[in-house]
């Protein structure tokens, strides 16, 4: 027996006993499988390695020809496909798609099976399956941990969340809300991601992989369900994933946790019959697995740095302190509906105000901090629109003098601490003498 390093056994190939004939309904499995699998994973690696970009592009619009099509000629669908793949995976597209993937891999087996009905097993054909699912999915795991690292997916709750009432949230807001200002719970669910996804790429550790793949996939699905989240086929297929890497120890895994029965270890069939280019292609998955790591998190560090350096002078929640119009000063009314109750800068060319019964009005803003002016336009009536100078005194407090083109106006403004919030002010603590909810 040979054995390479700590972590890779390889046997050789007396070592492995001949693989017996397997039957009809296990070896088309395995054709369909093995087509399916391929079609919804590729073109990966394409996209996760540099420069591949436009063939990722090239093959994604191959799709964006092929779905549409069938959609309007085949299944007869009263309106066209014209969403795409976008922030959501269960578009009409997505589901089509799945569809054809499924009605190829089906027909491909069926051939399949009619062309090569003498060979006995499909062993080998087999080990190359696995390894693509365990690679396509441990790199799909590495994303989703960097993302979280690093706030990608799940990003501190801005201002306008804050201040929007619980009840105007969809569940799916709500989850994003919940998972953002769950600095410790996002940090755990990074980890087992991140840490599940370096353990696919090494051979040895696949089924360790897939367990932490099948529970991160679990619970990313449950709640996908629950929030209504638009990922919901992506995430089961990835939890699909996990269960078919588990399949080949699924006997071995049940004897020790549910029979408390002893198990033997398993010889794993190589992917060569040459000692050397198994060798070669271990080198090569943990190569990939933690460039692939690497790639992630640093393109997930770079998009919160760009998040943070974006955040404009004035960044923040202001709370009109005082409000005059045509040098009168209007008292804090819900029934006013010229008055303004708070101004969010969140981006850095724009600002939302909110009047005093609640609604938020969005205006593009421009301003000049030589000049010390503050120009807000409505993106749909350029004709509503204020020009401001403005006083800063300190960090705290801003002063806007001018008009909305008929009247004038001058606006007092206090920023909000952002501690005055509980969700943000509440911090982790092991005593607690009341159980506060």
């Amino acid at each position: 027996m040979y054995t390479y390093g700590v972590v890779f056994e390889l046997p050789t190939q007396n070592a492995l006993p001949p693989t017996a004939r397997w039957s009809d309904a296990r070896r088309f499995a395995v054709r369909f499988a093995f087509v399916y699998f391929v079609l919804y994973n590729l073109p990966f690696p394409l996209g996760a390695i540099p420069h591949t970009e436009s063939l990722l592009e090239s093959y994604n619009s191959f799709w964006h020809k092929v779905v549409p099509w069938v959609g309007k000629h085949a299944l007869r669908l009263k309106t066209d496909i014209t969403i795409f793949t976008n922030g959501s995976t269960d578009t009409t597209y997505d589901f089509l798609l799945i569809l054809c993937f499924l009605a190829i891999a089906l027909i491909a087996a069926i051939a399949w099976s009619f062309l090569d009905r003498s060979r006995p097993n499909y062993a080998y054909l087999n080990q190359w399956l696995l390894l693509y699912v365990r690679l396509s999915l441990g790199s799909a795991m590495l994303s989703y941990g960097a993302a979280k690292v690093f706030q990608q997916q799940f990003a501190d709750p801005n201002w306008y969340q804050l201040l929007q009432p619980l009840g105007d949230y969809s569940r799916q807001s709500l989850l994003w809300m919940f998972m953002g200002s769950s600095h410790g719970y996002r940090y755990f669910t990074a980890s087992v991601e991140l840490v599940g996804g370096i353990l696919l790429f090494v051979p040895r550790f696949r089924t360790l992989g897939a367990l932490l793949g099948a529970a991160a996939f679990t619970n990313v699905f449950a709640l996908n369900i629950s929030y209504n989240v638009s990922v919901k086929m992506y995430a089961l297929h990835f939890l699909f994933m996990s269960i078919f890497l588990l399949l080949p120890d699924a006997p071995r895994l049940v004897n020790v946790i549910l029979l408390n029965r002893p198990t033997t270890p398993v010889n794993s069939r190589p992917l060569f019959r040459q000692l050397r280019l198994n060798r070669v292609a271990l080198v090569l998955q943990v190569f990939l697995g933690f460039f692939l790591a690497a790639s992630y998190l640093v393109q997930a560090r770079a998009y919160e740095a760009q998040d943070l350096a974006a955040r404009p002078p004035f960044y923040g929640i202001w709370k009109v302190e005082e409000f005059t119009f045509d040098g009168n000063v209007r008292p804090p009314l819900l029934t006013d509906d010229i008055r303004w109750q708070r101004m969010v800068i969140q981006y850095p060319k724009g600002a939302g105000i909110q009047g005093m019964s609640g609604t938020w009005t969005g205006y593009w803003l421009r301003r000049d901090m030589e000049k010390k002016t503050f120009a807000m336009e409505k993106p749909d009536d350029a004709k509503q629109r204020f020009q401001f100078s403005f006083t800063y005194s300190d960090p705290g407090t801003l002063a806007l003098s001018g008009t909305d083109g008929q009247h004038a106006i001058g606006v007092r403004l206090h920023r909000v601490d952002e501690k005055e919030f509980t969700l943000l002010a509440d911090h982790f603590q092991w005593i607690h003498e009341d159980a506060d909810y």
